[in-house]
């Protein structure tokens, strides 16, 4: 039996690639290329499966990889069960851990693609809900350059126009073999190539985070500028308090103005957090939390100062933190806010027309932290921001407490402003990784031209130190529901690689 190979040769890029060119459909894997350890392999309807044993692996001989490009279809074929690819990976045994390199993968049932590491034990590097079937081919793709790292899974073949569900950075393995890997029950790989790998130049680009010292983040576009308004990180017990403004005419490059808001022109003496701003007939409405009561502050210009003519908390006083402001295409105004009780819940209700009191009997709950993804560390759902696309509301939202390491963003739709709602089947959207901390909070807005999307949000300091908490900023966009349903909102991040301007920028 012997493999359809292309020819095996190596390719130099520069000093460092040194990945030869190997292409197999799998559908006769010869043993003088493959070596099985664990479990048994067989071939049937094109394509190769991996049984038995304890996560048996088959491993490609004398095959070693630093930047490359990876594709291959692989499958699980029982509810539970994992298929993946081993990459830079050496010390290959038969136990399910017996090897020392990266992992990613898919797990059918669980709904799970995971990207991890044993190094020398498992070490999970980033996972994320995805929606994967027992029986069907999905398609793999790993690009690596150094240490930046992008991971592609898709029921389709991967395209230009496919997001990564992973782009991070990660430097404990520079080099090493591939191995097709099954773990709890059988998997399929079929039609596998490997080439070497250059990222293409892209231009100017931009790093997360571009700001630090900020967290909670909300952006104003006005007349050609960003206005990010934040939470002030750290907060050091002699600095004034109050909200710290920076702007930027490209989303990247910050300034610092300063605190846009001090805590002597508000009601309240400290927690001033996570602002919102709208404007209304040439006044600039700040909205903002104050020892956990909201406050609303008003000021001619976007730069400040803004000042509560009536120092004095919105009422009534379960409204809590985390005011955030939507604008419906018929112009009524709505207010969203999280109030405590069995956890942190979302409330809303319409925002009256003096843009600092609410119709109290229109408040209700749109959603609760009772999923398991809003629970660890404490029950929480918090951060309110509305999308509407396509005559649907998007309400995206954090969940768990803001220092777990599974501190996450995830969305509900509705036809309403009001709700119902129903969350995202496969929430969360984005969330925390190994190479980012800390990444929910967040806003909306768009490129300097228009023709992109950004979600800015905050993200910890490092990954073990939570503040100062710095601002960061990914692409998002709609993309069709296969199953008919609303438009899935998609985020391409976390993200700590290199990344392309925000279109039109300078």
């Amino acid at each position: 039996m012997r493999p359809l190979l292309s020819a095996f040769f190596i390719l130099t890029l520069g000093t460092l690639a040194q990945t030869p060119a190997f292409e197999d459909p799998l559908t006769d894997p010869s043993p003088d290329r493959w070596s099985l350890l664990g479990g048994e392999w067989t071939t049937d309807d094109g394509a190769l499966t991996l049984s038995s044993g304890q996560g048996p692996k088959a491993v490609l001989s004398g095959l070693a990889v630093d930047d490359f490009v990876l594709e291959v279809e692989l499958r699980a074929d029982a509810d539970g069960a994992q298929a993946g690819v081993v990459f830079r990976g050496t010390g290959f045994g038969e136990g399910i851990d017996d090897f020392r390199g990266y992992y990613a993968g898919i797990t059918a049932g669980k709904n799970v693609v995971v990207w991890g590491a044993v190094d020398p034990d498992w070490r999970a590097i980033a996972h994320r809900p995805f929606p994967v079937k027992s029986g069907e081919w999905y398609h793999l793709r790993i690009q690596a350059t150094g240490e930046d790292m992008e991971i592609f899974i898709d029921d389709q073949p991967v395209s230009s126009e496919t997001w990564p569900v992973f782009d991070g950075v990660d430097g404990a393995f520079a080099k090493g073999g591939i191995a097709l890997r099954a773990l709890d029950g059988p998997a399929s790989f079929r039609n596998l190539r490997i080439a070497p790998f250059q990222k293409k130049s892209t231009g100017r680009t931009y790093t997360n985070p571009v700001q630090a010292g900020c967290a909670d983040p909300v952006v104003l576009h006005h007349e050609g500028k960003y206005y990010a308004y934040t939470t002030y990180s750290p907060d050091f017990p002699n600095m004034p308090r109050g909200i710290r403004l920076y702007t930027s005419g490209n989303l990247v490059d910050w300034k610092d103005e300063g605190f846009v808001l001090k805590n002597a022109d508000s009601w309240g003496d400290s927690r001033f957090w996570a602002p919102d701003i709208v404007e209304k007939d040439g006044t600039f409405f700040l909205y903002y939390a104050a020892d956990e009561r909201m406050c609303v502050a008003t000021a001619k210009t976007p730069m400040g100062p803004f000042r509560q003519e009536k120092q004095q908390p919105i009422e009534p006083d379960s409204i809590k933190i985390d005011g955030h402001i939507f604008e419906d295409d018929d112009g009524q105004r709505y207010f969203y806010y999280v109030h405590f009780a069995e956890g942190n819940e979302i409330w809303g209700g319409k925002l009256n027309d003096d843009m600092v009191s609410v119709d109290a009997a229109s408040l209700r709950c749109m959603v609760r932290p009772d999923q398991p993804w809003e629970r660890h560390q404490w029950p929480v759902t918090e951060g309110p921001e509305m999308l509407k696309h396509q005559g649907i509301y998007y309400l995206t939202y954090s969940g768990s407490h803001f220092e777990n390491p599974e501190y996450a963003v995830g969305y509900a739709t509705s036809d309403s402003p009001l709700g119902p709602w129903k969350k995202y089947e496969f929430n969360p959207v984005m969330k925390s990784t190994e190479y980012a901390h800390g990444t929910a909070h967040h806003c909306f807005t768009d490129s300097p031209d228009g023709k992109e999307r950004f979600i800015v949000y905050h993200r910890h300091h490092t990954l073990k130190e939570t503040e100062p908490r710095a601002l960061s900023i990914d692409r998002v966009r709609f993309v069709p529901d296969p199953d008919g349903g609303p438009d899935i909102l998609q985020i391409h991040g976390p993200t700590s690689s290199p990344q392309p301007m925000p279109s039109g920028a300078r």
